[in-house]
């Protein structure tokens, strides 16, 4: 994972393709004005859930007493996409303190991710429901450019 949000691109898996592609919009949206991002936003969200779908399909399904996780691992993925794109930046423009903190959370996020794997992939975490409800494709636009809702 860390490799597909730190610029090789994974084409044999989807969810490493995915990373990749956030990654690079990240790297976009830092170079955007701010409040000029809806587009790039608008496809981040797309990934984000065509990550979660692929880990819905292939995942056990977890004990009910599994504790859930705060986050799904399409948005544990595109947090880490940010840090990789914040800590390019950082370097391309000398800021050591930024860059120090960024590596840092990133590292921390790639420690994270791996635990949320291994345990959903055990079945002894469960992952936030809710996959079709904010998502381009059922309208929901609200989390993503402040819209109403119009479904």
């Amino acid at each position: 994972m860390m490799q597909a949000v730190c610029g090789v691109a994974g084409d044999s898996d989807p969810v490493l393709s995915a990373a990749h592609e956030l990654a690079t919009l990240h790297e976009r949206r830092e170079q955007q004005i701010p409040g000029d991002t809806g587009d790039i936003d608008w496809a981040r969200a797309r990934l984000v859930c065509e990550i979660d779908r692929w880990v819905a399909l292939r995942s056990p399904t977890p004990e009910t007493s599994a504790p859930m996780h705060t986050e799904s691992i399409g948005a544990v993925v595109d947090r880490m996409a940010h840090f990789a794109a914040l800590t390019y930046h950082a370097l391309a423009c000398g800021a050591e303190a930024e860059l120090h903190a960024a590596q840092l959370r990133l590292h921390e996020l790639a420690c994270g991710y791996e635990d949320l794997v291994a345990e959903v992939s055990s079945g002894a975490r469960r992952l936030p429901d809710g996959l079709d409800s904010d998502t381009p494709e059922s309208g929901g636009t609200q989390s993503i450019r402040n819209e109403p809702r119009t479904e």
